[in-house]
């Protein structure tokens, strides 16, 4: 059997991937007699066919293949189910290199990529790839490992902000086998400038931990990795997301990751306007808790060495997959109705899986 997503435009895959090992904010070059400039880094989804799509990445480096220069722009590895980054351009890292132009991107990711629709979940492998002429190439891959070499041009400038984003065009990535042992995936790849971004018209957003909480002035810093973003909430109302101070609470005690919407994320001043904010708590359903028809349920979770219970209210979320007491979830809250946390999308997964969406 051969699929093909025929949904959405433009989802970033391996940027995705990017995005759960760290908000990086090093100083390559810095100290050298270099000049150089940040690369902001990041991805985006649309609607696809797939309800989930989880994959790991390893590395990505800019090269350029002339003089033989290069900047490592992330290090792994990392998982993600990319599906979760519908709708928005997704902040992933931010890392110093050193100004100059780059004409390739390399990425390093796992061989294995696990795909859910409606209907079956099938581990897949990454085995080909269609180029810039829609045309499938081999990867270069190992017994876990797969390596590709994309050819684009990156400008980064000497202290301006170089944008890029990555992207694994879910619509056109072709499937055979899928629920099979022998499934594989041809993927198709392409480096997105700072107009192609512009161009989708998304919103920015970025996931991080949530600190220094005031809910009189409606702030907290959002940190990933060595970066930290102050984040403006006030523009949130409490229609559309009620108690959403006592949800930042809980994230913040519980060290809970933390997704911040923007129109626009400024990296300048490092600073973020919300539009919409969710938080992320992935356990088990507890046993006894489940109850389908006024949509609740226990969420068991670990939280600093320490498990915990939070009561969630389903009513108004999407749900993938089937609900059962000792069932895994993945949930993303949005708010707190006094009695328990509002789910925004639960997510039913393989025992242990942890993604950061």
């Amino acid at each position: 059997m051969k699929i093909k997503t025929m949904a959405g435009a433009a989802a970033g895959l391996v940027s995705t991937l990017m995005l759960v090992g760290g908000l990086l904010y090093s100083c390559g070059g810095s100290g050298s007699g270099i000049p150089s400039g940040p690369v902001a880094l990041f991805l985006t989804d649309d609607i696809s066919d797939f309800q989930q799509v989880t994959a790991t990445v390893n590395r990505v480096d800019l090269i350029h293949t002339g003089t033989n220069a290069s900047c490592n722009v992330f290090t792994g590895p990392v998982t993600v189910d990319i599906t979760n980054l519908s709708g928005v351009m997704q902040l992933i890292s931010l890392t110093n290199c050193a100004a100059g132009p780059y004409n390739r991107i390399h990425i390093e990711f796992a061989k294995s990529v696990t795909l859910s629709t409606a209907a079956t979940t099938s581990t897949c492998i990454f085995a080909s790839y269609k180029d810039s002429g829609s045309k499938p190439n081999a990867l270069s891959c190992g017994p876990d490992a797969c390596t590709l070499d994309i050819n684009g041009a990156v400008n980064v400038l000497a202290g301006g902000n170089t944008s890029l984003a990555l992207d694994f065009d879910l619509k056109n990535f072709d499937v055979s086998g899928m629920g099979t042992a022998a499934c594989s995936v041809t993927m198709k790849v392409s480096p997105l400038n700072a107009s192609d971004m512009q161009g989708i018209k998304h919103e920015e957003a970025m996931t991080g931990l949530v600190s220094g909480l005031s809910t009189t002035n409606k702030t907290f810093t959002l940190t990933r990795g060595n970066a930290s973003f102050t984040v403006l909430y006030s523009g949130i109302t409490a229609t559309s997301q009620p108690g959403l101070d006592t949800l930042l609470e809980r994230a913040q005690s519980d060290q809970l990751r933390t997704r911040v919407r923007a129109a626009s994320i400024d990296l300048a001043g490092m600073t973020i306007t919300a539009s919409s904010i969710e938080v992320k708590v992935e356990g088990t359903i507890e046993g006894g808790s489940l109850d389908t028809t006024a949509k609740t349920f226990d969420v068991r979770y670990a939280a600093g060495g320490t498990s915990k219970l939070l009561g969630v209210d389903y009513s108004k979320a999407l749900v993938e997959g089937t609900l059962a007491e000792g069932q895994w979830i993945d949930v993303k809250l949005f708010g707190y109705d006094g009695a328990r946390f509002l789910a925004r999308k639960v997510e039913a997964e393989a025992a242990g899986t942890m993604t950061e969406d």
